[in-house]
Order: C-alpha cells, then sequence, then structure tokens
C-alpha cells in the first residue's frame, strides 16, 4: 500500500508542481512585457522592472495555486484513467476512501504552502516592491501617485483628513498634509510636515511643521505658525501605513485585522475589508475543494484521447471557481452579506459539487 501511495501522490505532485510553473512562466512574460512599455519613463529601468515582476512572483503563485492543483489533479488522474493504470491501483486494493484520504493529504500539505505564500511571503513581497515604487531606490518608482488619503481621529485637534505622499522602506513618512475638520465638517486648519518618523504607543514625530489656521470669520487673517516638531497621535502605525500600499486581496491576514480595527476606531465603513479577511482565512482550503473536483476524473473509463477534454472541463471548472467568488464578494458587499458565508459559500458549493459527483461515480459507475 506504500508503493501505491507512494506513486499516486507523486504523479499528482508532479503535474501540479508542473502546471504551476507553467502558469507563473507565462504570467511572468506578461507582466514584464506590460512593465516593459515603461522603460525610457523618468525613473524606471530595466534591472527595475525585473525586480518588481520578480517580487509580484509570490502573490502570483499564491493566485494560480489552486487553479493549478485542479488542472493538474485533473491530468493526473485522467491520465491514470485512460491508460488502466488506476484500474491496476484499484484492484490492488486502492479503495474510494482509500484514495480521497490520499488526495487529503495532499491536499493538506497544499493548505500548508498556500498559508505561508499567503501570510508571509506574497505580503512581504509585495509590500518591499510597492514601498521601493513609493521610495524610488531601485529605479523602479519615486512616489505615489496622489498619496495615501486617510481619516484619523484619534488626535485631541479634531477630526482630521491625512495625506500622505510616500512611505520610505524604513517606514518613514514624506511630505505629510493634515487636514483638522471643525464640527460642521470644514477645514479649521492645516498642517504640513516634510517628514515624519514613528516613536511608537501610537504617537509620530512630525519635523519642520507649518501650521496654517483658517479664518473661522469673514475678514479674519490667516495665521500660520512654524513649529519645529510636533507629536501626532494617531491609530496608524507603520505596519498599518505599509499594507494601504497593498490592494485588499494582498494583504495577510493579520495585516486586514489591523486596518479593520483601524477603520471601525475611526468609524468607517470595512465591510469590503472584513469580506477579504474572511476570504483570506478560507482560501488556504480551496487547494481541497480543487482536489475534491479532480477525483472523481479518475473514475471515468476514457482512453488517452478523452485526457485533453477533461483537461479543458478542469480549466472550465477553475474559471467557474474564481468568477463565483468574485460574485459572492460583490454580493455580500452590495447585500450585506456575513462576511463568513460571503467568503465560505463559493467553496462549500464547489466542494459539495466534487463530494456529490464523486460518490455518484464510485455507486453508479
Amino acid at each position: 500500500m506504500r508503493t501505491v501511495r507512494r506513486f499516486l501522490l507523486l504523479h499528482v505532485l508532479s503535474a501540479v508542481g508542473l502546471v504551476t510553473l507553467a502558469f507563473l512562466a507565462l504570467l511572468f512574460f506578461i507582466d514584464m512585457l506590460n512593465d516593459l512599455s515603461n522603460l525610457g519613463k523618468p525613473g524606471f529601468s530595466l534591472s527595475g522592472t525585473l525586480l518588481h515582476v520578480a517580487l509580484s512572483m509570490p502573490s502570483r503563485a499564491y493566485e494560480v495555486l489552486p487553479i493549478a492543483t485542479l488542472v493538474g489533479g485533473v491530468f493526473a488522474l485522467a491520465s491514470l484513467a485512460a491508460s488502466s493504470e488506476f484500474t491496476i491501483l484499484r484492484i490492488s486494493g486502492l479503495s474510494p476512501r482509500a484514495a480521497l484520504g490520499l488526495l487529503l493529504q495532499l491536499a493538506a500539505a497544499l493548505v500548508v504552502t498556500l498559508f505561508l505564500l499567503g501570510e508571509w511571503l506574497a505580503p512581504a513581497a509585495g509590500q518591499l516592491s510597492a514601498r521601493l515604487q513609493a521610495g524610488g531606490g531601485s529605479g523602479i518608482g519615486t512616489q505615489l501617485a496622489s498619496g495615501v488619503w486617510l481619516r484619523n481621529d484619534s488626535d485631541r485637534s479634531g477630526n482630521q483628513t491625512v495625506n500622505i505622499k510616500a512611505i520610505n522602506t524604513r517606514g518613514d513618512l514624506t511630505d505629510i498634509h493634515i487636514y483638522v475638520l471643525n464640527a460642521q465638517a470644514q477645514i479649521a486648519a492645516e498642517l504640513h510636515a516634510p517628514s515624519g518618523q514613528y516613536e511608537g504607543g501610537g504617537t509620530w514625530m512630525l519635523h519642520n511643521v507649518t501650521r496654517t489656521e483658517l479664518p473661522q470669520q469673514t475678514g479674519a487673517a490667516l495665521k500660520v505658525t512654524q513649529l519645529p516638531s510636533y507629536r501626532w497621535r494617531t491609530s496608524l502605525s507603520p505596519s498599518v501605513l505599509g499594507v494601504l500600499l497593498l490592494s485588499p486581496d494582498k494583504m495577510s491576514a493579520i495585516d486586514l485585522w489591523r486596518y479593520i480595527q483601524h477603520l471601525r476606531a475611526n468609524h468607517q465603513a470595512a465591510e469590503r475589508y472584513e469580506i477579504q479577511l474572511w476570504k483570506k482565512l478560507f482560501y488556504p482550503f480551496s487547494a481541497v475543494v480543487m482536489l475534491l473536483l479532480a477525483l472523481p476524473f479518475a473514475y471515468l473509463h476514457t482512453r488517452s484521447k478523452g485526457v485533453s477534454g477533461k483537461v479543458l472541463a478542469g480549466i472550465v471548472l477553475g474559471i467557474a471557481f474564481i468568477l463565483l467568488n468574485t460574485l459572492f464578494s460583490s454580493l455580500g458587499i452590495l447585500g450585506t452579506w456575513p462576511p463568513a458565508i460571503t467568503a465560505a459559500m463559493p467553496m462549500l458549493l464547489f466542494g459539495g459539487l466534487g463530494l456529490i459527483v464523486f460518490a455518484w461515480q464510485v455507486r453508479f459507475r
């Protein structure tokens, strides 16, 4: 039985690995073509473009691994069925329950891989790439297009709208504009600082601050004050600001949770990020769903000429899963559905479909 287990797992795993590498090579080529159009512009170079695309590969691997698992699993199992090797495995004692258990063991390893990619490697590479673009230092980019816009209610001076032009690789801020709003949501004052460093405990030290107080009465003059330093209190930490350089789907679960707490503290809507947090938690288990969808293809009695059709069916299933996942995310935001149910529903539907088809194949075919 050990030989059967090793043969089946290696056959499926090698197919999944080859499909993953093929997808990543294709995406690397496409991303390079897209970024090469920026060559010649100020701040862009070939080495910077290569580094930017290379840093995007962990995120790409995180995105394509479930689909590669489905396509590779379908190809491996359909090939075994077409060559009658899977029939021999069944005669050798591989029961449907044992086959399901073996694939679930492989799925567990893929779940761990996806978790490490999504929580550690991909966010770290994405933040490094975004900071290099925002702060220069690699020739990829010099600053954010319009800066990061935030809301801050943690300072004693009142509600604030904040614009940060750039964040360097150390997490320091440059060109900070803080607009202080009064009770009528009108700008009462504006603070500008060329730079700022985090001191800890929710406090930033801003240097060479220019404070401009707008007149609240007709005919009053502007009041401009120069401050060598200013302690700015906010719930924004370097870790929260760092993730703002990324889109929600590229943040880690812990970063999403921190940003959700910041949004709640500032009385802002957080439904989009809550759904993304639950999707991030459930996403690694999509490898289990993909292998459940692939397993019924091992019990199809087809010859080798039917393998390509089964692979195409696997690709269609993978695309349908992605589309349904995106659809449920949008519907969850519009319909204010519970975030956990919104994120889990596509996996439950496709996982249930895989188990039903597998049970039907074993019982009636």
